[in-house]
């Protein structure tokens, strides 16, 4: 929706993949820590397989977040400048663990976007087709709503219908666009 409104849009996910095709260092990295188990036939990575492993396993999360992050964080720097060099006013970050991994900190404002519980696992069951053992797993490992809600600039609250969520949506486009321009980038 920020996209349509005139926001360009830089998607941590997308960047985690960039990052990690074959051959790639992050991809190295990856095999030389978890093993060829977490690669397919293609020899592209498991994903499905590595988000297993890593929630089963904290050591072996924060060791996969030492491998991605600063790469993502490195790309996400310089797609950002791209885009403010060629005069994009207004560059919003996707990233689904920002908080939890303290980007909140290097960027701002930050824009929450919040459901409540049951409905937070009811879309995880649907999207990701976990189990509710994943689910739990899944939102253990994530800083708490509460405390990302104190964190966070703007909270858009995602219970209610689609035309709730575009007028929230747009209310925080209008205030992003009346705030002074800033030098900083993710």
């Amino acid at each position: 929706m920020l996209r349509e409104l005139g926001a360009k849009i830089i998607n941590a996910d997308d960047l985690a993949r960039s990052i990690v095709q074959p051959g790639k260092e992050a991809w190295k990295e990856i095999v030389a820590a978890f093993g060829t188990e977490v690669l397919r036939q293609d020899r592209t990575i498991d994903r499905e397989k590595l988000r297993t492993d890593i929630f089963e396993d904290a050591q072996k999360r924060k060791r996969l977040d030492s491998i991605t992050h600063p790469r993502i964080r490195a790309l996400a720097q310089a797609r950002a400048q791209e885009l403010a060099a060629k005069g994009s006013a207004i560059i919003i970050y996707e990233a689904p663990l920002l908080f939890e991994n303290e980007a909140h900190l290097w960027l701002r404002p930050v824009i929450l976007v919040a459901c409540d519980d049951a409905l937070q696992r009811q879309r995880l069951k649907a999207r990701d087709r976990l189990s509710e053992v994943e689910i739990k797993k899944h939102i253990r490992a994530q800083m708490p709503l509460s405390e990302k809600r104190q964190l966070a600039d703007f909270v858009i609250e995602n219970d209610g219908d689609l035309d709730d969520l575009k007028k929230q949506v747009k209310d925080v486009w209008e205030k992003l666009r009346q705030q002074p321009a800033v030098g900083s980038t993710p």
